[in-house]
């Protein structure tokens, strides 16, 4: 089996695959297409691109999204109990300001009082790679990219003409397994090539059976799950056009069970279903010249059904109650294209367009059918006044149809090679975010909850400073060692945050808070010889803390730290790979109001380890026996104040420690049709 290894690349934290053999080439030449005027290596972006590849996703046996990022610096994940959804902050931004993206197309369906992206509705075996770039992107991608983008590639054709993947993974809950109980998940993948035309199709079901906890009776401290994901792929190459259609599909089904009292419980399931289509085009319009071009539109519904259950006879009967039913349908058009031209070695530009709509209806959207959109304009440019600066300049014209947009958005970003292993990167960005549906329209009562939407919000502004050093080496011996030390610096203005209504301190709205910071510093180095690769990083990350403003005893910025560690090691003979991730999550701070005074209230740290064995048998037989949560974290205290899922008193992280099981087989026809 081919030696893999893993890769810090240029930035704050960034893995990436490595093959043994050209090990020096592939490092140089890791290419990366988000914000790139055209595919290119991600040593030549003047972004900081962080790219985590599928060997790193088969490194870690991932079943999510989730289990991918958790160890990764500066990445935070928090679990909504209630409605089972998870949600990522980035660099202190909250998932709000993360512009989540599936082959350069938006993700619609934002969940939770933290209008965040669920990450795990993605299928995790449709990845080819995902790219990530930390600060703001509002003039490439524009709303909601204020703290970064995270681009996740699917797989397009295959080498071959024909190939076939059958994936099935087995996986405890904690102490649970069973044929109801624990993680069943299966896939298959296609892909097929005939002359100039290739096809594919995926097809997932992911089973999580819940997790008893500390809960009693029927009620699991987090609830079962059920997704089946589906995508189709249908695309025509030639040297000079690549356009293709896609069609990607959820269904997805968590059940909230109730305890039985006086013979009937009451459950709750939360249904979502999405159909995204996209249809994208790449054309060589002369040798200097090209043209990128997608149109997609996608529909999400999320529906909530209650039932009450009879104990004697398992009867469900809908519940007819305020809020218990409800069926909340939103869809997204996006229309976006870019033109670039280059003009000999030292000047590139991009102008460009994006188009954005969104449109919600349902009971608990407010006043009917809503719909906000944005239409922009863009152009950078990057310019090379010698080899080893590269200059790009941007602007975005953006209107929306809600809110006043700046009349100008713009963006410099600039690298420079100090020597042939060190360089400097340096970024500055605007940032405009309009308020979602969601935080603008959103109305839920029931005994349990009270949101509300608040259609006075205001829009969010925000500048962003990033710069980063980069040191490599290598060795006509193999050995390979790389560091990168840099910095964050974010202001935004009028951040869109969770509160109480005013005068009601019962129903959670959301509100505009007149500044919001966020700073850190972030050191990563990896070291590779031979079969070994080892990589390690540390980062610390401060979260203004507004009081200071009216006490100045207070500090302005509370700071937690944050460190990682991976080891890989590749036994070349027997085929067989080991592979440790850890990561420290140290404690979060955050000052509350309580009983009309200022207290801070804490979220403890903790501490993360998977590992994992991987061997092959026969070139087709991939298997990975492993440990997920090693320390079996569940809860940690959190003495915050609430908000409408959560509670003082704990924050939830995992179901505890877990063993996986991981078969994968692979069959190709390498014969191409002539």
């Amino acid at each position: 089996m081919m030696r893999k290894f893993l890769l810090l690349v240029f930035s704050s934290l960034s893995v990436v695959s490595f093959a043994q053999d050209s090990l020096e080439n592939k490092w140089l030449n890791e290419v990366v297409v988000t914000g790139q005027y055209e595919p290119q290596s991600a040593y030549k972006s003047v972004y900081q691109v962080r790219t985590i590849t599928n060997d790193v996703i088969q490194a870690k046996a991932a079943a999510s999204i989730q289990d991918v990022l958790n160890t990764q610096l500066n990445f935070r994940f928090s679990q909504d109990a209630a409605l089972g959804v998870s949600t990522v902050t980035m660099n202190g931004l909250s998932g709000q300001n993360v512009k989540v993206l599936i082959d350069g197309i938006p993700v619609v369906g934002r969940q939770g009082t933290s209008n965040a992206t669920d990450l795990n509705q993605i299928n995790i075996n449709t990845i080819e790679r995902i790219e990530i770039i930390e600060g703001p992107m509002s003039v490439m991608y524009g709303a909601d990219a204020l703290a970064g983008v995270i681009n996740i590639i699917t797989k397009k054709a295959a080498a071959e003409k024909l190939s076939l993947n059958l994936k099935i993974q087995e996986e405890t809950v904690a102490d649970e397994y069973g044929i109801e109980e624990g993680v069943h998940n299966q896939n298959v993948s296609f892909r097929y090539n005939w002359k100039k035309f290739y096809a594919g199709i995926d097809a997932g079901h992911n089973y999580f059976g819940g997790w008893q906890g500390d809960s009693v009776g029927r009620a699991k401290q987090w609830n079962p799950k059920t997704q089946w994901l589906g995508a189709g792929l249908f695309g025509y190459k030639t040297d000079g056009l690549d356009i293709y259609y896609r069609l990607d599909a959820l269904d997805e089904n968590i059940i909230r069970y109730g305890d039985f009292i006086s013979g009937s419980a009451f459950d709750q399931r939360y249904l979502s279903k999405r159909l995204i289509n996209q249809l994208q085009a790449n054309i060589r319009l002369s040798e200097h010249s090209s043209f990128n071009g997608a149109i997609s539109y996608t529909n999400y519904e999320r529906r909530t059904q209650s039932v009450n259950v009879d104990e004697n006879t398992g009867r469900e009967t809908l519940s007819l109650g305020d809020g218990q039913q409800d069926r909340t349908p939103y869809s997204g058009l996006t229309a976006r294209g870019t033109f670039q031209i280059k003009f000999g070695n030292k000047l590139s530009i991009q102008p460009g367009y994006d188009v954005n709509v969104e449109a919600g209806s349902g009971g608990r959207l407010k006043e009917g059918t809503h719909t906000i959109a944005d239409y922009a304009a863009f152009l950078s440019l990057e310019y090379k006044p010698i080899e080893k600066i590269s200059i790009r300049p941007g602007v975005r014209f953006q209107e929306n149809s809600q809110f006043d947009a700046p009349p100008v958005i713009p963006s410099l970003n600039t690298k420079f090679n100090i020597t042939n292993n060190l360089d400097f990167r340096l970024s500055y960005g605007r940032g405009f975010r309009a308020p979602s549906l969601r935080e603008l329209y959103f109305e839920f009562f029931d005994a349990s909850h009270s949101i509300s939407g608040n259609p006075d919000l205001e829009a969010e502004l925000s500048n962003s400073f990033n710069g980063t050093f980069t040191w490599r080496t290598w060795s006509k011996n193999r050995t390979y060692w790389t560091n990168s030390l840099g910095g964050f610096y974010n202001s935004i203005d009028n951040m869109i945050t969770t509160g109480f209504l005013p005068g009601n301190q019962i129903v959670t709205t959301y509100i505009n808070i007149d500044e919001f910071k966020s700073t850190g510093v972030t050191y990563t180095s990896s070291f590779l010889i031979g079969g070994l690769d080892l990589s390690a990083g540390f980062s610390y990350t401060g979260r203004y803390n507004d009081f200071n403003e009216e006490d100045d005893e207070l500090p302005e910025f509370m700071w937690s730290p944050e460190a990682n560690a991976s080891i890989t090691y590749n036994f070349s003979k027997p085929g067989i790979s080991v592979n440790a991730f850890y990561k420290f999550t140290g404690k979060l701070n955050r000052y509350d109001i309580v009983s009309g005074e200022v207290q801070l209230g804490t979220i403890d740290s903790f501490s993360w380890l998977d590992m994992s064995i991987q061997k092959t048998f026969f070139e087709q037989l991939d298997v990975a026996l492993g440990a997920r949560n090693i320390g079996n974290v569940t809860n940690v205290t959190n003495t915050s104040t609430g908000t409408a899922h959560t509670a003082g008193g704990s924050a939830s992280v995992s179901y505890g420690r877990s063993y996986f099981l991981t078969l994968n087989y692979r069959f190709t026809n390498k014969n191409q049709s002539q």
